[in-house]
């Protein structure tokens, strides 16, 4: 429990440092959140197996792509890690699947992420390039999510729906909040979402 609580507290903190433009400071807070998280996935108890390095691999990344978007640089490599992150993330779960695919749930986002594309794409005609690749990658981790979910019927590949999700949502609320109109409070609500989606998921393999 209290582990969870740190991690709410440093992702807060992180996020009133960026507020205040305190960037070092909202850099040491964003990975230490994520430090937390994974110090919290190799202290369960059993073996941390393939999965789990996946997972750990995926938030180190992450840590990298955090530190290069909160101190605004190098923005390709920062773009790319977000990607690899979660590919990282996918790969733990695609490695969990078997059997028959379920079509008409891929079917199902594909048509959501395409509408939700034309609602946006007023406020990110800027980023069509960058939002197709970051839609696709997140697509496929809605997809696969959601597929472990409807086969194991468990509340752990529940909660790692719900993160896919979340990070779907705070990777939308960023593109928006800062490439077209700054959202009242969006800073908050994009690290909200953004530390939820990482918690979610690391937590589908502990709890």
């Amino acid at each position: 429990m209290w582990s969870w609580l740190a991690v709410a507290l440093s992702g807060f903190i992180t996020s009133s440092a960026c507020e205040s433009h305190q960037r070092k400071t909202a850099v040491f807070f964003s990975a230490f959140s994520l430090l937390l998280l994974l110090v919290m996935l190799w202290s369960q108890d059993g073996l941390v197996g393939q999965l789990e390095w996946w997972i750990s691999l995926g938030l180190v990344i992450s840590m990298l792509a955090d530190g290069l978007y909160i101190s605004k640089r190098s923005q390709r490599i920062c773009f790319a890690s977000f990607i690899a992150a979660q590919l990282c993330y996918s790969t733990a779960f695609w490695l969990q699947l078997s059997g028959q695919v379920v079509w008409w749930l891929a079917a199902m986002l594909l048509a959501m992420g395409i509408v939700a594309f034309f609602l946006l794409l007023p406020k990110i005609d800027r980023l069509i390039f960058p939002v197709v690749i970051m839609g696709m990658v997140l697509l496929q981790l809605n997809w696969v999510t959601g597929e472990l979910w409807l086969l194991q019927h468990t509340h752990q590949a529940l909660l790692a729906f719900l993160g896919s999700l979340s990070l779907t949502i705070s990777a939308t609320l960023l593109a928006i909040h800062d490439y077209r109109q700054p959202l009242v409070a969006g800073r908050y609500l994009i690290s909200a979402s953004y530390l939820l989606a990482h918690s979610l998921i690391v937590a589908s393999f502990i709890i």
